[in-house]
């Protein structure tokens, strides 16, 4: 049975904050049967022990999700999310020892539901930011928020469809290496458009220039017609010829995931939030390494 867009967003709300009150023994409530996160199976009472167990203790006790942004595909039964997290360790994390200061970092991806419960997870956090924080706790760090952005006025709204279908081809666009003829088609002030305070642009061309033949497939997508926004997976390949965020040039494929979500402004992506996970690719490259990392919260 489908569930509503405004159930949905109570079961989302429901679960972050059973987490922030540590009530575990309420967590399977919202979960079907089966639930899958990242791949990874979990009955509803595993997940909350996984939580309870492992999550919790990695982050500390004073653990606090905050909604940064959602949307709902009410005819997928998908969510998208952007939350931020604020926690103080209490034990060594990402090979750094406590410093006795909060640490902030965003969590990013889409939910799917079954009967209204959740049943799969797809997330990616930022670890290097996380690093740099453990690294350098004097060093103050503002995440990039969704909702600290006001959505812009628009004379030209695009319809549900309309914003799918320009994004899409948007994304032909880089995997044919249209950028230079048709980059401003499909941006509004190129010169302005910004990924996480990047210029977006700048970080595509440094992309290329490392990954040649770098491709990208959208995994999910999700429109909001309302918020002029699209938040999707993407799904990149290819082989690096030099080094880049850590992936290095051994003749070898990589392959690596995004979370983002676009703004739209009369019918061109005017910011960008994006989330690239380079965490799996440089693990695979180093087969022997330990490096650790850190598991999704929700």
């Amino acid at each position: 049975m489908s569930a509503t867009t405004p159930q949905l967003l109570a079961t989302i709300r429901s679960w972050a904050k059973c987490v922030n009150e540590k009530k575990w023994d309420k967590l399977p409530r919202y979960m079907h049967s089966t639930y899958n996160q990242n791949g990874i199976d979990y009955t509803p009472e595993s997940w909350a022990a996984h939580i309870r167990e492992h999550v919790a203790p990695q982050l500390g006790g004073d653990v606090r999700i905050n909604e940064d942004s959602i949307m709902v595909d009410e005819s997928a039964q998908c969510v998208a999310l952007s939350l931020w997290l604020k926690f103080k360790p209490e034990m060594p994390l990402l090979g750094y020892q406590p410093k006795g200061r909060d640490v902030l970092f965003i969590e990013r991806g889409f939910i799917w539901f079954t009967d209204g419960k959740l049943s799969k997870g797809l997330f990616v956090i930022n670890d290097d930011e996380m690093r740099t924080q453990m690294a350098n706790p004097g060093t103050d760090f503002a995440p990039s928020l969704i909702s600290e952005y006001p959505v812009p006025p628009v004379r030209t709204p695009l319809s549900r469809e309309q914003l799918e279908e320009v994004y899409r081809a948007y994304v032909d666009m880089f995997n044919s290496r249209e950028t230079d003829t048709a980059y401003s088609k499909y941006v509004h002030q190129p010169e302005k458009m910004l990924n996480n305070k990047n210029l977006a642009r700048r970080i595509m061309d440094d992309a290329m220039a490392a990954i040649p033949d770098l491709q990208c497939q959208i995994h999910t997508l999700v429109a909001d017609e309302k918020l002029q926004r699209v938040a999707v997976w993407l799904k990149f390949s290819g082989t690096p010829v030099k080094e880049y965020a850590g992936l290095v040039a051994n003749g070898d494929p990589v392959f690596f995931t995004e979370q983002a979500t676009y703004q739209f402004l009369d019918g061109k992506i005017e910011r960008i939030w994006g989330m690239m996970d380079f965490s799996e690719a440089r693990l695979a490259q180093q087969p022997q390494s330990t490096m650790p990392l850190v598991i999704p919260v929700i």
